[in-house]
């Protein structure tokens, strides 16, 4: 029965799917990365598949450029989904990320997702989804579809695996109501095994060129990627926009910058000013991380941290003091700027500065 119940689900498949655009001239409905204007991608196949049972192997592709680069991978998925008796196709066309992330989804309008009661996904049911998916830390991914549910009752209807019950408090909010399976569905497909496999063929065909558009996208990850496989000559040729990164982009992004600042411009000083300009613009770990690095760090940087004592806390202060006292030199613009601070009335940690210069009379 259950291999009939299948075999009517594929003939119900067959001639519904619209066929795939030869170029890709517009991002996913649904996609978490920037597109540009102009992107005109092409489908290229790959020796990536995803395994549905009883669909076998669904193929997943490249999506590439003008000059042959992968920007994508996607998959156009037909997969079952069964919960309290009742089998339903689930379309949808998932996108990956040159890392193997989630990049975002296509949904068939001719063929809407449906929750219980065949009830189709509103626009706001497709955005929960999007955001479930776009979440790797989801607890969907350490629990088995029977953890999901309260007091689960496990039943056979028809030859089919059934499971009812409600849906538990740790996921309710994070899934579309009355759509549980469907979520589970789509969240492992999109975060199983091909990730790994995705990633590790990019690797394989990685240049200097997609490393560069790594760089200078928005995407964090991508970011990070980049920065880990940069050589030093690489980091000092696009030093203004790994310093816009650093200014705009995540705090791990920034700390792994931070980090890496004294060894990567070590024989370009001049090179640093950006990340030092921006001190009072990043994140508190940030700027202690570069606070870390200051007595390695260019003699003007000082000047430029004396600018900036009202972006840090009382402990940063006192570490940059610190690295004053034993720089043993006090430059007339900075003993100006220390005091102007030590002076103000608005400046809650004045009396460090102002004790600081006592000191050092």
């Amino acid at each position: 029965m259950r291999t009939l119940l299948f075999l009517v689900l594929v003939g119900l498949l067959s001639g519904t799917r619209p066929i795939p655009k030869e170029v890709m001239d517009s991002p996913p409905e649904y996609f978490v990365l920037e597109w540009k204007e102009g992107t005109r991608l092409h489908h290229e196949p790959t020796d990536f598949f995803i395994e549905i049972d009883s669909f076998g192997r669904q193929e997943v592709l490249a999506l590439v450029d003008e000059k042959k680069a992968p920007i994508l991978y996607t998959a156009d998925i037909a997969t079952p989904v069964c919960a309290d008796g009742e089998c339903k196709l689930m379309n949808i066309k998932f996108y990956w990320t040159l890392l193997g992330e989630y990049a975002g989804f296509d949904r068939y309008p001719m063929m809407p997702l449906t929750k219980h009661d065949h009830d189709v996904f509103e626009e706001e049911d497709y955005q929960k989804l999007h955001r479930l998916l776009n979440d790797d830390k989801s607890p969907l991914g350490r629990r088995t579809i029977d953890q999901l549910v309260e007091k689960p009752t496990m039943r056979t209807v028809n030859g089919v695996d059934a499971i009812s019950g409600a849906t538990i408090t740790q996921v309710k909010e994070a899934v579309v109501s009355g759509a549980l399976y469907s979520c589970y569905t789509a969240w492992h497909l999109v975060h199983g095994e091909i990730q790994a496999q995705l990633k590790a063929n990019t690797i394989s065909v990685l240049n200097k060129q997609m490393l560069v558009a790594m760089l200078y996208s928005s995407n964090d990850e991508y970011q990070l990627f980049a920065l880990e496989k940069f050589s030093v000559p690489q980091y000092q040729e696009h030093y203004e926009q790994i310093a816009l990164a650093f200014k705009t982009s995540t705090p791990l992004v920034r700390s792994i910058i931070a980090k890496r600042l004294i060894s990567k411009y070590n024989d370009a000083p001049e090179l640093q000013r950006p990340f030092w300009q921006a001190f009072d613009k990043v994140d508190s770990g940030s700027r202690s991380l570069l606070l870390k690095a200051v007595n390695n760090a260019p003699n003007y940087v000082f000047d430029i941290l004396s600018q900036q004592l009202g972006s840090m806390s009382k402990n940063q202060l006192k570490t940059f003091l610190g690295h004053l006292f034993d720089k043993g030199k006090m430059s007339a613009e900075i003993r100006n700027n220390l005091l102007e601070f030590a002076n103000s009335k608005n400046e809650t940690y004045s009396y460090l500065v102002m004790g600081f210069l006592e000191e050092s009379k």
